[in-house]
C-alpha cells in the first residue's frame, strides 16, 4: 500500500499548485468570507456555506454502518440424494457478510477562484462473515461446490468464511451553485484510488465417496485470496433540495473508472483418514484490469450558521450504495479431465447501509 501511495504525490502536488494559483486569482469576486450572494447577482451564484473571516477550511467525519454483498460465492449444495449422476431436491449455500461499522474522514478547502472547493476524503471499511451447512440426518448430503472436480464426494458439514478489507481515497474539485431558490447542485471531478482485499476460506468435513458411501477424507480445505488496487478518474453530481429551516434532502451520484492490478491466490489441501495432509493446488494469478465503481447517496440534512456566520455546522443521515463491478475474481476449477480449466469474473461486490455524517466549516 505504501508503494502505491507514492504514485499519488505527483498528482497531489499538481493539484496543490493549481489550488495556489486559482486561490490567488482575485479578478473574480470571492465569496469565501462573506454571506452567500443573492440569486440575481450572477449566473449560478455560489451555494456553499460562507463563513465570515474564516480560514476557508472544512472537516467531515462519517460513521458507516454497512454490509457487503457479493455474488458468485456458492460453496455447497445440500440435497436429499446420494448419487453420482443427479442431485435431486436441495438448495445452494452461499457465503455472506455481516453488518459492520466503518468510517470516512475528509478535509476540504474553499478556494477564492469562482468559489470552487477542493476535497480529500478516506473511506475505511472491513467486513467478515461465516456461513455453514450441516447434514441433519441420513437423508441429507452436502456436495462441495468449490473444490477441484474429480471423484464424486459428499460431506457431512461445510463452512465458508469471508473477509473484506476496503480502503478508498478520493480527491475531487467541485463547486456548489444555486440553480433556484431551493435547489443547489455541485458538479465535481477528480481522482480515486482503491484497495479491495478479499479472502475466502472453505472447509468440508468428513467426506465420503458418493458411489460407495465409504470414507474418503477427514477434511478438505480451499483457501482463496483476491486483492485489487486501482486508480482512475471519478466524476459526479451532488444535489441539495431545500425544505426550509436549515433542512434539506440530499441526493448524490458518482461514477469512477479505475485501472489497476489483481493478484489472486488459490490453494487446496486435503487430510486423509489417517491424518496425512496433502497440498493439491497452490496457484497464483496476477494481471491488469480496469474496473467501474458507482456511488449513490440519499438522505436528510440539517445546516446551521452560528457565531455571526463565523462557523458552519452540518449533520446528515442517509443510505448509501456502492457497486464494485466484476470484483469477484476467485478461481474456481470446473473440469475433472482437463485439470487447468477454471473460471473467474463470477460476480460484483456491493456495499450498502446507513451513514451518519457531520461537517464543520471554519
Amino acid at each position: 500500500m505504501k508503494k502505491n501511495l507514492k504514485t499519488l504525490w505527483p498528482l497531489a502536488a499538481a493539484v496543490v499548485a493549481t489550488t495556489s494559483f486559482v486561490s490567488a486569482d482575485t479578478g473574480s469576486s470571492s465569496t469565501s468570507s462573506t454571506s452567500a450572494p443573492a440569486m440575481n447577482s450572477t449566473i449560478n451564484p455560489s451555494g456553499r456555506p460562507h463563513s465570515k473571516g474564516g480560514a476557508d477550511l472544512f472537516l467531515t467525519a462519517d460513521w458507516l454502518i454497512w454490509q457487503a454483498n457479493e455474488t458468485g460465492l456458492g460453496f455447497a449444495v445440500r440435497t436429499d440424494t446420494n448419487s453420482t449422476s443427479a442431485l435431486g431436491e436441495g438448495s445452494v449455500k452461499s457465503g455472506e457478510f455481516a453488518w459492520q461499522s466503518g468510517f470516512r474522514v475528509g478535509v476540504g478547502y474553499n478556494m477564492g477562484h469562482d468559489d470552487w472547493d477542493l476535497y480529500l476524503n478516506w473511506t475505511w471499511f472491513q467486513d467478515s462473515g461465516t456461513e455453514s451447512v450441516d447434514a441433519d440426518g441420513v437423508d441429507d448430503f452436502i456436495y462441495p461446490a468449490v473444490m477441484h472436480p474429480g471423484t464424486a464426494l459428499y460431506s457431512t458439514e461445510a463452512e465458508s468464511h469471508m473477509d473484506l478489507h476496503l480502503n478508498v481515497l478520493d480527491l475531487e474539485m467541485g463547486r456548489w451553485m444555486k440553480t433556484s431558490k431551493w435547489l443547489t447542485i455541485r458538479p465535481h471531478a477528480g481522482l480515486r484510488t482503491a484497495w479491495v482485499n478479499q479472502t475466502n476460506n472453505i472447509e468440508y468435513e468428513n467426506l465420503f465417496f458418493a458411489s460407495t458411501s465409504t470414507a474418503a477424507y477427514n477434511e478438505y480445505e480451499v483457501e482463496r485470496e483476491c486483492n485489487y488496487w486501482g486508480m482512475g478518474i471519478r466524476t459526479g453530481l451532488d444535489t441539495q433540495w431545500g425544505l426550509g429551516g436549515g433542512w434539506s434532502i440530499y441526493g448524490n451520484a458518482a461514477v469512477s473508472l479505475l485501472y489497476g492490478f489483481f493478484h489472486v491466490d488459490h490453494e487446496e489441501e486435503r487430510t486423509s483418514t489417517a491424518g496425512v495432509e496433502t497440498t493439491l493446488i497452490d496457484l497464483s494469478n496476477s494481471y491488469r484490469a480496469g474496473r467501474a465503481i458507482t456511488d449513490l447517496q440519499l438522505g436528510l440534512r440539517w445546516d446551521h450558521m452560528w457565531h455571526n456566520d463565523r462557523y458552519h455546522f452540518g449533520i446528515q443521515a442517509g443510505w448509501e450504495h456502492h457497486m464494485f463491478f466484476s470484483q469477484n475474481q476467485f478461481m474456481t476449477f470446473v473440469d475433472d479431465i482437463n485439470d487447468g480449466i477454471f473460471v473467474q469474473n463470477q460476480g460484483d461486490l456491493e456495499l450498502q447501509g446507513w451513514t451518519l455524517a457531520v461537517r464543520f466549516d471554519f
